[in-house]
């Protein structure tokens, strides 16, 4: 609910500021969404309970998330057909790669797709 409210304040912020139009209202039919955010959720892993839910929800992973991964927000979308889909935001720490000296130009041509500053074709 606190999501809810805080897209509605953006939103007539946005409109006031007259960045936007006028707010509407969600549509009961067609495409539909709820976000959450990382207090209205609990994933352990493997489940993933959403607020005032006993249960966790029933889900097909499409890939397997990594365990130092912290989540964020989720939002879980109706479309139109009737099916049910759970996108997740995290958080997750980039290693840098280590800094290399040597450099290599690539040119495109019209002869060969790609030749480089070393002379490979």
């Amino acid at each position: 609910m606190q999501q809810s409210f805080r897209h509605l304040q953006a939103a007539f912020g946005n409109f006031f500021a007259k960045r936007t139009k006028c707010p509407s209202f969600k549509r009961k039919h067609g495409k539909q969404s709820a976000e959450y955010t990382s207090s209205a959720f609990k994933w352990d892993g493997k489940s993933l309970k959403l607020a005032k839910m006993e249960d966790p929800l029933n889900i097909r992973w499409s890939r397997i998330l990594p365990r130092a991964v912290k989540l964020t927000t989720e939002t879980a979308s109706k479309d139109s057909a009737g099916r049910y889909h759970v996108s997740m935001l995290c958080d997750d720490s980039v290693v840098l790669k280590p800094k290399v000296s040597a450099k290599v130009g690539i040119d495109l041509g019209l002869t060969h797709f790609a030749i480089l500053s070393t002379g490979e074709k």
